[in-house]
């Protein structure tokens, strides 16, 4: 149990990037951990807050048509959902590809103690999500209806992520199995995820307005169709309405039947089905090709490319902006204005696009950023770049060179089918094109910026320096609120814009000379 307890422990430890530091030598490293857990704090405490605002507004909806548990239980399914779909593609990595796999395979330690210890971490990360989001809502509901079920919630609260982690994990391994077959792996894993991601983006798409009638409805829909998927859903409403013994037996007896099932095929088919999920592919068909001279910027780019394609979880989450511009495009392509403005209930859909459509792509560029990562995934052959005889700007220029092939042409294609779509002139038409080109440059040198600024070599999985990092997090924070402050301050015109973008173009400059001598600085220290 002791070994269970400690192997769980780090897991969680290493997630959050905490390190137990006791020596005095080290008050730098203590005060860097502090000042992580106040930016985490603040992070939690303002989604907490976010929730409960959020559940505030939509509750009167649900009241209104007599059916305010099912606000809870709209909650319960978003969820669900949400556990659901946010662990499929880190189950592999986190339960057959971890960094450490042969360290602890190599102490004096059974195999199903790691294993359940992974799966515990796994579950308790989920649960932290749970709690974040249902406790704030059962603080509103309270507040503002009231009700007799406070330890029964709680407790309830303990099962929930159960089932949908459970599935999470059964199609994460037959996701990463099917992609297996492909010769190119990870193109497998693109079409893959992609298709998923679009197809998310398409149900949002189709969700109807904002107020609060729409959203009741739309939840109570919501919760009757996942009743008929899910049944759990509707036995966690009735559990809440009227308590049950046999109701809550369940509740309880289908999450414990799945997680005991689970656990048992993982401890009796680990390694085969890991053997099976690690496979790889090779080609034997050599040549003997004549090999070209290029030069160190071009050589450092080549490589960076590579490096980006070959892990799905790094474009997957560092091109979301791109992804979302493009289904936009298609979404326009496909549907007429008219379709479009009724599934989001917005009036004149074109006028209200023509208005934002400089606000919109800037924001999808700046949801797009390969470079926050960029430096601490060298990991332990950081040295190797800093022995290289080049200047350290060619090294982050390369890097920078990687976002920006990424942003390019999805700016090309996007703004050139909305200038058309949208009947811009001519100055419209260029300045389509250069703001968003200008917060590209703005959000690839700050991501890298804020990697030099908090760097992590000690992660034991990669997708928690692409997506769990606090770079990761201050780069799309930042870049988002560069985008929104802006556009709320200044009018939505083209003399708007072009003042914008002579800002964005001025803070590039700033951040090019930072990078300059602070970030050369920086990088020769790391």
């Amino acid at each position: 149990m002791s070994k269970f307890l400690l192997i769980t422990k780090i897991n969680l430890l290493s997630f959050f990037n905490i390190k137990r530091i006791t020596n005095s030598k080290f008050k730098s490293e203590r005060k860097k951990n502090a000042y992580k857990a106040l930016i985490l704090i603040g992070i939690i405490l303002y989604f907490a807050y976010y929730v409960y605002e959020m559940f505030k507004f939509m509750l009167p909806g649900f009241v209104l048509m007599n059916k305010p548990l099912y606000a809870l239980g709209y909650l319960f399914s978003l969820l669900s959902l949400f556990i659901l779909l946010s662990n499929i593609f880190r189950v592999k990595s986190i339960l057959f590809d971890y960094k450490d796999y042969d360290l602890l395979n190599s102490l004096p330690i059974k195999r199903r103690t790691i294993i359940f210890s992974k799966l515990t971490s796994f579950y308790l990360l989920n649960l932290f999500y749970t709690f974040l989001v249902m406790i704030p809502a059962f603080y509103a509901y309270q507040k503002y209806i009231g009700g007799s079920f406070g330890l029964l919630y709680f407790i309830l609260l303990f099962i929930i992520p159960i089932v949908p982690l459970v599935i999470s994990c059964i199609l994460g391994i037959i996701l990463s199995w099917l992609t297996s077959f492909f010769k190119n792996k990870n193109l497998g894993s693109y079409i893959i995820n992609i298709s998923i991601i679009v197809f998310v983006l398409f149900i949002n798409f189709n969700m109807g307005g904002m107020d609060e009638i729409s959203m009741a409805t739309n939840g109570i829909d919501m919760v009757n169709k996942m009743h008929s998927i899910y049944p759990l859903t509707n036995v966690f409403v009735e559990l809440l309405d009227s308590f049950s013994i046999g109701n809550l037996l369940v509740f309880i007896t289908v999450p414990t039947i799945f997680i005991l099932l689970f656990i048992y095929i993982i401890n009796n088919y680990y390694y085969t089905i890991r053997t099976r999920l690690l496979k790889t592919n090779i080609n034997v068909n050599y040549e003997v090709k004549k090999y070209r001279s290029y030069s160190p910027l071009v050589s450092l780019y080549k490589k960076e490319i590579k490096k980006f394609f070959s892990n799905s979880m790094y474009v997957i989450n560092t091109t979301f902006g791109c992804i979302l511009l493009i289904v936009l495009v298609l979404s326009i392509i496909l549907f007429k204005s008219d379709t479009i403005a009724k599934l989001m209930s917005i009036d004149n859909f074109s006028e209200v696009l023509k208005q934002n459509i400089f606000m919109i792509i800037s924001l999808c560029c700046t949801l797009s950023c390969t470079t926050h990562p960029a430096i601490s995934l060298e990991g332990k052959s950081l040295w190797i770049m800093k022995a290289i005889p080049v200047n350290y700007d060619v090294i982050m220029l390369s890097k920078v060179m990687v976002n920006l092939t990424i942003l390019l042409p999805t700016i090309l294609i996007s703004s050139t089918f909305f200038g058309i779509y949208l009947h811009f002139g001519l100055v419209e038409f260029i300045m389509l094109y250069l703001m968003p080109i200008a917060y590209s440059v703005f959000i690839a040198l700050m991501g890298l910026l804020f990697n030099l600024m908090f760097p992590r070599f000690d992660f034991d999985n990669e997708i928690k320096v692409i997506k769990q990092s606090l770079p990761a997090f201050l780069t799309i924070f930042v870049g988002m609120v560069s985008v929104i402050i802006p556009f709320a301050v200044m009018e939505n015109n083209y003399n708007g814009s072009i003042l914008i973008t002579m800002l964005v173009i001025l803070v590039d400059i700033v951040l090019m000379i930072t990078l300059h001598f602070y970030g050369a600085k920086k990088m020769a220290r790391l």
